[in-house]
């Protein structure tokens, strides 16, 4: 028999509360747009469901799933060495979470207690509920697909096998898509492609249980791999993509798209990798050079703390003289506004850095890390003493009203200071620009801006630029 955990009310209230409350930190706060594509894929509410996901920024892809289905409640694995206090164990179990134990980090010994835990899945999927995998197990460091694990096929199989091969288990292949794995306010895409029903496998599986796995792992694994961005030449991953970020916005621009739309943008780079490799194929020596070309682009630009944007922008001092003019009228709000959303903002640096210091994998974690320390800790612990303290020495409707408006507030001070960050950076690029090259602080600059000229235009006349969006 299938376990079945039974919940208790207050888990249940405890969890509802707490899943709005995250989903708004998340799809208001956090992210400035989620976009949710194919949500026509998605089975309708009580078909037993298999989600199986690309992996690129650990905790963010989670949630990231759980927030975009409204009427479904998301069964997701986690590690396993989060559960061993028994207190913090069972409040995971209260919102839907499941260990998942590895061999890198729990021993072979523990593997063992997975045949219980993907039992109980079983259990969650048959009842008509959705149990969230990453076939990868660990989560990439670039935008890349890696290996995948047969583990959530055998929870799969062995489900349908204990309810008699009649329930019809579908595998819903989605991704996770980011502008920018660490940013703050950056855009995430959640899509989902065309269902796999494992129904139209239970024959071959009573006889080949390998075959039938080798088989829906394959659909399963090449439809995630046509909605990503899978950079598959690691070798030169790091100039494919910079030249995404750089030249990839001019590229989607001349296929008819929005580089702003991160839908767009995630088409045009798919086109545009695409129509790399071809290159390569043909002249790989050229396109090696190119590759080294836009890496030293990428180093000077680094050395003269600029970024690709400042190229097109064209210089206009009144222009300029008008944003720092607004920037100063407004200073007054910003420090207002920063009190006390400084300390929220800050709050996670001392753990992140940490997380950033470890290997290429530790440094997904930052995103999740962040996300999780403001909206568990610093939002209501800053924000409760804050109002407390506010309406000791203030009328405490007044205080509450302020208290409303701190989120609004802090998403303000955000936008100042990046805005602030931008215009300096652009003042910077202009007046260096026009330093003769013999000065110290102009040198490079010049031979960096005809880099970049060159590497485009070379880029416009060995790339295809085929129309990619959908309906052309």
């Amino acid at each position: 028999m299938l376990k079945k955990k039974k919940r208790s009310l207050l888990g249940e209230v405890v969890f509802r509360l707490l899943r709005s409350y995250l989903r708004w930190c998340h799809n208001s706060i956090y992210y400035k747009h989620i976009y949710v594509l194919g949500r026509e894929n998605i089975p309708q509410k009580g078909t037993p469901l298999i989600i199986a996901s690309n992996h690129q920024n650990a905790l963010n892809d989670a949630l990231g799933v759980e927030f975009a289905f409204k009427d479904r409640v998301v069964s997701i694995f986690t590690r396993a060495d989060a559960f061993n206090r028994p207190f913090i164990g069972r409040f995971l179990r209260s919102i839907y979470l499941l260990p998942a134990y590895r061999i890198n980090f729990d021993g072979v010994d523990s593997l063992k207690n997975n045949f219980d835990i993907f039992e109980e899945a079983g259990g969650r999927i048959l009842e008509g509920g959705s149990v969230l995998i990453f076939p990868e197990a660990l989560n990439q460091d670039k935008r890349w697909l890696g290996d995948f694990s047969f583990g959530y096929l055998r929870m799969a199989f062995d489900a349908a096998k204990k309810s008699n091969f009649e329930a019809d288990i579908k595998i819903l292949p989605l991704i996770n898509h980011y502008s920018n794995y660490f940013k703050f306010r950056e855009d995430m895409i959640i899509q989902c492609g065309e269902p796999v029903s494992l129904k139209d496998y239970y024959e071959l599986y009573k006889t080949k249980p390998r075959t039938a796995q080798r088989n829906v792992n394959a659909v399963v694994r090449q439809r995630i791999a046509d909605m990503m961005l899978n950079i598959t030449d690691l070798e030169n991953y790091e100039a494919i993509d910079y030249i995404r970020e750089t030249y990839g916005k001019k590229y989607c621009a001349d296929c008819g798209g929005n580089s702003k739309y991160l839908p767009d943008k995630l088409e045009s780079d798919k086109a545009l990798f695409v129509d790399l490799e071809n290159y390569k194929a043909t002249n790989p020596e050229e396109c090696s050079n190119i590759y080294s070309d836009f890496l030293t682009l990428k180093k000077n630009c680094k050395r003269f703390r600029i970024i690709d944007d400042n190229f097109d922008i064209p210089w206009k001092p009144w222009s300029l003289l008008i944003r720092f003019l607004c920037l100063l009228i407004l200073f007054p709000l910003f420090v207002i506004a920063s009190i006390p959303n400084i300390l929220i903002f800050l709050s996670p640096y001392p753990l992140t850095k940490k997380f950033k210091a470890g290997n290429a994998h530790m440094t997904m974690f930052v995103g999740g890390i962040r996300f999780a320390v403001g909206s568990l800790v610093a939002f209501p612990v800053i924000y409760g003493l804050f109002f407390a303290v506010e309406s000791y020495f203030w009328n405490w409707w007044c205080s509450l009203l302020h208290l409303v408006c701190l989120p609004s507030l802090g998403l303000f001070a955000w936008t100042y200071r990046k805005f602030f960050i931008g215009l300096k950076r652009e003042w910077r690029f202009h007046v260096r620009s026009k330093r003769s090259e013999h000065e110290k602080r102009g040198q490079g600059l010049k031979e960096t801006i005809n880099l970049r000229k060159t590497l485009f235009e070379k880029l416009d006349k060995i790339l295809s630029k085929k129309v990619w969006r959908k309906g052309n």
